[in-house]
C-alpha cells in the first residue's frame, strides 16, 4: 500500500523528486525497509509501472546506516565477489579500490558484448531462483556467471594489451583508463571468489577493533593463499582495511607470525601497498586542508576533515611506533607539517576576521597607543558579523584537534587574543551606553548583542554568562 501510495505522489508531483527524495530519506526505519522490498521485489517480478530506481535512490540514506541487505539481483549478487572494494568516489585509482560507477559500464560491456548471449538468460534465472527462494540454484548459477564474466574479461584484455588503439577502445566502453584497470581487478576477484569466501563470511561487515581472533582468521587465510595463489595474499589486507573503523589498525597485520614457521607472515611488498594507501589517504585529506580558501571557508568541512586528520595521524603514529625513521615515518611527518602550517595560517587570521565585525576608535593625538572605544558610527555590519561568526566556529571547533594536528601554539595565541578582545569590547560597550544619548543607545546595544553571540559561539555559554552578569551589574550602577 505504501508503494502504491509512493507511486501516486511521484505521478502528480513529476517536477518534485527533490522533494520526493528527501521525504522517502525521512521515513521511519521499519517503513523504509518494508517499502525497498516491495520495490526490489516488485522490480524482480518484472513490474513496470513502479519508477523503482527513484524510490530506492530516496530510502538509500537510511537502507545504508540500517546496514539492511539489499534484496539480491543477479548484477548485485555477481558484484559480492568484490563488494569489499569498492568506493563510491576516489581521487585517482589505487589497488583495492574499484569505482561503484565502473560496475553499471562493465554489465553494459558484458550485455552487449563479452555475453552478449547469455548475460539476459542468466539474469532472468538467477531471478526466478531469488522469487522461488531457491539458495541453491542461486548460487550455482551466480557462481557459474562470475566465472564465464572472469574469463572473458581476461581474453579482451590480453587481446588488447599492446595494442595502444584497441586498448583504448576498449577503455572508452568501460568508462575511460581507470575503469579499464577497475575491470581488471573485478576479473582477478571474480576468479578468486571460492578463495576469499571465507574471510568475507566470518570476518564481521564493521570491525570496531582488530582482535586476537580477527588475527588468527587472517593468519590462516592468508598463509593458505600464499603457498596456493600468492597474487591474491594483498586483498587479504584490503578487505580488511575496507572493515575496520579505524583502518590504521591494518598495520598490526604486519606483526601475524606463520603458524608453521614462526616468522612474521605479511610480505613486506604487501604491507608496503597498504602503507602506502593509507599515507596516501592522508595525504589527500592533507591537501584539502591546505587548499583552503579563506574567502571560501566552509567551517564545518574544514572541522570535520581535521578530525579525520588527526584521528588518522595517532592511530598511524601509534602504529608505526619505534618505526617513525623509517619511509612511513618520513612521510608521515612531511604530511603532518603540512596540516600544521595550513592551520598555523588560518588560525592566526581568525582574530583578525572575528574582531572586524566590532569595530573599535582610537582617541586622542596619540596614535596607535591612544585609548580605544567601541566605534558606533554606522550599524553593524552583516556580513562581517556572519565571517566573524564563521570564523568563530572554527577557532571553537579546532580546540580539540590543536595538539594532534601540531597547531596548538597558534591557536592558543589567537584564542588568548580573542577572548581578550570580547572581554574589553563588552566592557567598553557598557561605559559608552551609560554616557550615550537615549536614542543611541539601540545601535550601541546592537552591537553588545553581536558580541554576546560571538562569546558565545567561542567561548562557550558558562564564560558568556559570566560576561552578561557583569554587564548587567555594571548597567545597575
Amino acid at each position: 500500500m505504501l508503494a502504491r501510495w509512493v507511486e501516486l505522489l511521484i505521478m502528480k508531483l513529476p517536477a518534485r523528486e527533490l522533494e520526493l527524495k528527501q521525504f522517502l530519506a525521512s521515513l521511519p526505519a521499519d517503513k523504509a525497509s518494508k517499502l525497498a522490498v516491495a520495490v526490489e521485489r516488485a522490480r524482480l517480478s518484472g513490474e513496470r509501472g513502479l519508477p523503482a530506481e527513484l524510490i530506492l535512490d530516496g530510502l538509500r540514506p537510511t537502507l545504508k546506516r540500517l546496514g539492511l541487505r539489499r534484496s539480491p539481483t543477479a548484477q548485485r549478487l555477481f558484484c559480492e565477489a568484490f563488494a569489499d572494494f569498492l568506493v563510491e568516489s576516489r581521487d585517482f585509482k589505487q589497488a583495492g579500490r574499484i569505482a561503484r560507477s565502473t560496475i553499471r559500464s562493465l554489465w553494459r560491456w558484458l550485455g552487449n558484448e563479452g555475453l552478449r548471449s547469455t548475460l539476459a538468460d542468466y539474469e532472468h534465472q538467477i531471478t526466478r531462483s531469488v522469487l522461488a527462494r531457491d539458495t541453491r540454484r542461486e548460487a550455482a548459477l551466480v557462481h557459474q556467471l562470475q566465472g564465464e564474466a572472469a574469463t572473458i574479461i581476461h581474453k579482451a584484455v590480453e587481446r588488447v594489451n599492446g595494442a595502444g588503439s584497441e586498448r583504448r577502445n576498449l577503455a572508452v566502453k568501460l568508462g575511460g583508463e581507470e575503469a579499464l584497470f577497475d575491470v581488471e581487478e573485478i576479473a582477478v576477484l571474480l576468479s578468486a571468489a571460492g578463495d576469499l569466501s571465507q574471510l568475507r563470511e566470518f570476518l564481521p561487515k564493521r570491525i570496531d577493533t582488530l582482535n586476537d581472533q580477527h588475527m588468527a582468521l587472517i593468519r590462516d587465510i592468508y598463509e593458505a593463499l600464499s603457498g596456493r595463489r600468492p597474487e591474491l595474499c594483498p586483498y587479504v589486507g584490503l578487505l580488511v582495511l575496507g572493515r575496520l573503523k579505524r583502518p590504521w589498525e591494518v598495520l598490526r597485520l604486519a606483526a601475524i607470525l606463520s603458524r608453521r614457521t614462526k616468522a612474521v607472515l605479511f610480505s613486506q611488498a604487501d604491507m608496503g601497498l597498504i602503507g602506502d594507501i593509507l599515507l596516501a589517504d592522508m595525504e589527500n585529506i592533507a591537501l584539502d586542508i591546505a587548499s583552503v580558501r579563506p574567502d571560501m571557508m566552509d567551517a564545518d568541512i574544514l572541522l570535520n576533515k581535521l578530525e579525520h586528520f588527526t584521528q588518522m595521524s595517532g592511530g598511524l603514529v601509534r602504529e608505526i611506533g619505534a618505526k617513525r625513521d623509517g619511509k612511513w615515518g618520513q612521510r608521515l611527518i612531511k604530511i603532518r607539517q603540512l596540516v600544521s602550517d595550513a592551520m598555523d595560517a588560518l588560525i592566526a587570521r581568525s582574530p583578525r576576521e572575528i574582531t572586524a565585525a566590532l569595530p573599535i576608535q582610537r582617541m586622542g593625538a596619540f596614535g596607535g597607543r591612544g585609548p580605544k572605544r567601541p566605534d558606533f558610527g554606522r550599524d553593524p555590519d552583516a556580513t562581517r558579523i556572519g565571517r566573524a561568526l564563521l570564523w568563530g566556529k572554527l577557532l571553537a571547533g579546532s580546540t580539540p584537534y590543536a595538539g594532534g594536528g601540531d597547531f596548538h601554539a597558534a591557536h592558543k595565541e589567537a584564542f588568548d587574543e580573542v577572548s581578550n578582545y570580547l572581554l574589553t569590547y563588552t566592557e567598553s560597550i557598557v561605559v559608552e551606553i551609560r554616557t550615550l544619548d537615549f536614542d543611541k543607545r539601540p545601535r550601541a546595544q546592537s552591537y553588545l548583542e553581536h558580541a554576546e553571540a560571538l562569546s558565545f559561539a567561542i567561548l562557550g555559554h558558562e564564560e558568556t554568562e559570566h560576561i552578561r552578569r557583569r554587564v548587567t551589574a555594571a548597567l545597575a550602577r
